[in-house]
């Protein structure tokens, strides 16, 4: 394998996701005198800043380069990390939040658009889906061993391992901000450099808004958006409802990010069997499906069987994704146009976090049905095809 960018990102990736405390995360919260209330609003607050940062990271990858938001990333990955571990303060946690805000906002548009930048100048940028895809396909495979990894060491959920597990990231993300060195940027252009922040968000908002068929685009990836955060949260009480046995609830989380992995690596083999139109309307619905499989066939079995099928196909699209959006996208203000689409999505996630909650909080199956149905008419309702791909800025 060449020590490319590509083969650094991807090293980066499964570094920086290699979160052994995945599975006991609210317990450690919960030793540190959290309440539930406290650990759920810990996320209000992440998305929160995520929303507030995404354009001023954005301008500032486009200005000062994708390089240094990745060594921003990385790096307050590293603090807020080493920062968890001796907190013992909500106060201090939902300054933690806003780091982890922070360092997500730098790389939301310009990790993408540092790939994309450096396919460009190789003249393969129509890889753009299969490079995005194994690339995400490596944070997957890191899910997988960190979870069970981080399983095993805190199967008798004593406080100690927890810390344990966390050390374990900070090592982990160390690793990733090591490498993000070693990436060479490749110049996007110069115009950047006389343009004001003010002028470059404009100009970004500009090719979202006149560009219809990256208008469309976006309209689909947001409305078919799989809830995975929201998921993430209520497969567990839904879980304990369908009588599925606790002590495989890592395993089966396991074999789903396994089978999100291979859908992520291979979507674009599956768009050259069945072609652009019918992959991604595949890709958008199916999380739909399985959420109403879910909410209507319940059982030990079956309900491990959606969720991991769920798990799985909400990976398969974000390759595809990626490719649709930088077609449509200038080189010079790339990062800033992802995070402007990337700010939208999380307002719309924040919206959606309470709605799906407060139905969740009264009954849970109704919410299920709620996700299934909002992913469904979406896939419809924005389906796009070839035309909508071809007309590249």
């Amino acid at each position: 394998m060449r020590f490319d960018n590509i083969a650094k990102l991807k090293l980066i990736y499964f570094f920086r996701s290699l979160y052994f405390f995945a599975p006991i995360i609210t317990l450690f919260y919960f030793s540190r005198n959290l309440n539930t209330f406290q650990v759920v609003s810990l996320e209000a607050f992440l998305i929160a800043t995520v929303v507030l940062a995404e354009i001023p990271t954005g301008i500032i990858a486009d200005k000062i380069g994708r390089k240094f938001s990745l060594l921003f990333l990385t790096g307050l990955y590293v603090i807020g990390n080493i920062m968890t571990i001796y907190s013992h303060s909500y106060w201090l946690f939902i300054v933690i939040q806003i780091i982890f805000g922070i360092a997500i906002a730098f790389g939301s548009g310009a990790i993408e658009a540092l790939v994309y930048d450096s396919l460009k100048f190789q003249g393969k940028k129509k890889l753009m889906s299969k490079v995005w895809g194994a690339i995400n396909s490596y944070s997957l495979v890191a899910g997988v061993i960190a979870v069970i990894v981080g399983g095993y060491i805190a199967r008798n959920l004593e406080p100690s391992s927890f810390i344990v597990l966390l050390w374990l990231y900070v090592i982990g993300s160390s690793i990733a901000f090591i490498i993000s060195f070693l990436v060479v940027e490749r110049k996007h252009t110069k115009e950047i450099k006389r343009k004001s922040p003010l002028i470059l968000f404009k100009e970004s908002s500009s090719q979202i808004l006149k560009n219809k068929s990256l208008r469309k685009i976006v309209y689909l990836s947001i409305f078919t958006i799989s809830f995975s955060h929201i998921i993430m949260f209520l497969f567990q009480p839904y879980f304990l409802m369908a009588n599925v046995n606790s002590s495989t609830f890592g395993i089966i989380m396991a074999i789903g990010l396994i089978l999100g992995a291979l859908l992520m690596k291979y979507a674009y083999r599956i768009e050259e069997l069945f072609g652009m139109k019918k992959t991604i309307f595949i890709a958008t619905i199916l999380p739909g499906l399985f959420y109403l499989l879910m909410a209507f066939l319940i059982g030990p079995i079956m309900s491990a069987l959606w969720y991991i099928l769920l798990k799985g196909s909400m990976s398969m699209k974000e390759p595809l994704f990626s490719q649709y959006q930088n077609i449509h996208i200038k080189s010079y203000n790339r990062a800033t146009v992802l995070s402007v689409i990337s700010m939208i999505t999380s307002l719309y996630l924040v919206i959606m976090r309470f709605v799906i909650g407060a139905i969740a909080n009264k009954d849970l199956l109704v919410s299920f049905i709620v996700m299934g149905i909002i992913i469904i008419i979406g896939a419809i309702v924005f389906r796009i095809d070839e035309n909508q791909i071809k007309n590249n800025c």
